[in-house]
C-alpha cells in the first residue's frame, strides 16, 4: 500500500475483510512520512489482532523494502502535500481560471500531474527492477495521464480504479425509484467522463425511462440535490448521459464559464467543490482543518486512545486481488487500462475507462458500442492533450506540457497557460521531482 498515510488503507483493509479469501498474506505499509506509516501499522496490527486474522502487517519508509516481492501495489498518493496542493489550485484562479476540483483537468488539473506523475513512475519504475510481474492499481488523480505515463515508460502492468461510475447508479435509482443493486450499467469514456450506452433493470433496458426523468426535469429537487443540472445539459446534446456529478463532469468543458454565471448552477458549483474559497480564491481553510484533523486522529487511534471502526470502501482492489490469486472470475463495473478495440472512435493504447472482468489470468476490459462522435470526439481531445502533458514530463520539456495546458478547454488564452505555467515552476520547482526546460 504505497501511500499508507491516506484515507484508503481503512478502507481497503475493509474490504480485506469483505472478500475474506486473502489470508496469509503480507500487507505492507509504505509511505514517504515514517511517523505516518508507523502510526497505521499499529492500528491496522491492533485491528488484526482483535479479529485473529492470518494477516502479516509492516510498516516502512524505505522504498525498496516495502516493494520487493510486491505481488500488487495500490498508490493512493498526494505528491507536494498542501504546498503543492495550494500552488496547483491556487496559481490558475488567480489568473482567471475557474475551476471546481482541480484534480483532473483544467490547467490545475495539468499542474497536479507534474507533481503526481514522476512521484508513481519512480514507484513503477522500482516495481520494474525488484516486481516485475506485480500489478500496480492506482487511486491518484489525475487517473487517465498516470496510467497512461506508466505504460509508456515501464513494463508494469496497471490499472487505474474509481468509484465515480456509481453517480448515476444512485440518481438512476432515486429518480426512477429502483433499488440500487438491481441497476446494472454499461459505461465508457474516460476517468471522470465516463458515459451511459446501457442502463439495465432486472434484466430490463431502463436507459430510455432515465433519460426522460432527466429531460423532464419532473423531480427537479432530486437533479439539483444530485447535482446534474449540467449533466441534463449535456445529455440534450449528447444523447448519452454523464456518470459523474457535475461536480467532476462540470471541467471538461469550455462551458464552465457560463455555468459559473448562471445563480443556481453557479451556486452549486461552488458548494460541492469543497476544495476553494472563491470569494479568496484561496484554498479553502477547511481543506487544511481536515488534514490537521486527520492528523491528530491518526496519533490518537495509534496510541488506542480512541476506538476505530474499520469498514469496507466497496473499492474493487481487493476483488480484483481475489480474483487473481483464488480464480475467481469477477465481473468489474468500471476499470481504466489501455484501449483495445473497447471504445470505437478513440485509438489503442490511449487509457480509457470501460467495464471489465478479471480472474487468475489478468484484468481485461469489455467493449462499450455506439458512443456517439461528438462524444468520442471529445474524449480524443482530452486523451491527446494527456499524451502531451505525458511525453511533457518523459522529456522534461515545458514546451509540450504548455501545449498540454493550451489545448484544455478551461485555459482562457495561450498567453494565461504561459503565465501560470511560470509562476508554477518559480513557486514549486523545488518540489518538482522533474527540471522543466
Amino acid at each position: 500500500m504505497v501511500g499508507a498515510g491516506s484515507h484508503f488503507t481503512l478502507g481497503l483493509l475493509g474490504d480485506l475483510y469483505r472478500v475474506n479469501d486473502l489470508w496469509g498474506s503480507e500487507l505492507v505499509l509504505y509511505d514517504i512520512d515514517e511517523e505516518r506509516a508507523k502510526a497505521m501499522e499499529k492500528i491496522v496490527e491492533r485491528d488484526v489482532k482483535r479479529r485473529g486474522v492470518e494477516l502479516k502487517v509492516n510498516a516502512t519508509s524505505d522504498k525498496v523494502e516495502a516493494l520487493e516481492n510486491s505481488d500488487f501495489t495500490i498508490v493512493a498518493i498526494r505528491a507536494g502535500g498542501l504546498k503543492a496542493l495550494r500552488n496547483f489550485l491556487e496559481i490558475p484562479l488567480r489568473h482567471g481560471i475557474l475551476q471546481v476540483v482541480g484534480d483532473t483537468v483544467g490547467p490545475s488539473g495539468i499542474l497536479k500531474g507534474l507533481f503526481e506523475i514522476p512521484a508513481v513512475l519512480e514507484i513503477a519504475k522500482t516495481l520494474e527492477d525488484l516486481s516485475p510481474k506485480a500489478l500496480m492499481i492506482n487511486f491518484t488523480n489525475p487517473m487517465t495521464p498516470i496510467c497512461m505515463s506508466v505504460l509508456k515508460a515501464t513494463r508494469v502492468k496497471i490499472i487505474g480504479l474509481c468509484h465515480g461510475v456509481y453517480d448515476v447508479m444512485r440518481l438512476a435509482s432515486k429518480l426512477l425509484d429502483l433499488e440500487f443493486d438491481g441497476i446494472k450499467l454499461e459505461a465508457g469514456g474516460i476517468n471522470h467522463l465516463t458515459w451511459v450506452t446501457s442502463m439495465k433493470y432486472q434484466g430490463s433496458e431502463v436507459l430510455d425511462d432515465f433519460n426522460r426523468a432527466v429531460l423532464e426535469g419532473k423531480r427537479w429537487n432530486i437533479i439539483k440535490a444530485h447535482p446534474y443540472m449540467i449533466g441534463r445539459q449535456l445529455l440534450k446534446v449528447y444523447k448519452h448521459p454523464a456518470t459523474a456529478s457535475d461536480r467532476h463532469i462540470a471541467e471538461f468543458f469550455h462551458y464552465l464559464y457560463e455555468w459559473f454565471r448562471d445563480p443556481e448552477i453557479g451556486g452549486i458549483l461552488k458548494k460541492v467543490s469543497r476544495y476553494i474559497d472563491y470569494e479568496r480564491l484561496t484554498l479553502s481553510d477547511k481543506v487544511i482543518e481536515n488534514a490537521e484533523a486527520r492528523w491528530r486522529w491518526l496519533l490518537r487511534a495509534a496510541r488506542g486512545e480512541i476506538p476505530v471502526k474499520v469498514e469496507p470502501s466497496y473499492e474493487a482492489a481487493m476483488d480484483i486481488i481475489s480474483s487473481i490469486v483464488n480464480n475467481k472470475r469477477r465481473e468489474l463495473i468500471a476499470v481504466n487500462l489501455s484501449n483495445d478495440f473497447y471504445i470505437d472512435g478513440v485509438p489503442n493504447g490511449y487509457v480509457v475507462e470501460v467495464p471489465g472482468a478479471v480472474d487468475e489470468n489478468g484484468v481485461r476490459g469489455k467493449p462499450v458500442r455506439g458512443l456517439s462522435t461528438s462524444v468520442t470526439a471529445i474524449l480524443n481531445m482530452h486523451l491527446k492533450k494527456f499524451e502531451l502533458l505525458v511525453q511533457g514530463i518523459l522529456e522534461e520539456s515545458k514546451d509540450l506540457v504548455l501545449e498540454a495546458m493550451a489545448i484544455d478547454p478551461l485555459t482562457t488564452s495561450p498567453e494565461k497557460a504561459e503565465v501560470i505555467l511560470r509562476e508554477f515552476l518559480e513557486k514549486s520547482g523545488d518540489l518538482l521531482a522533474i527540471d522543466l526546460k
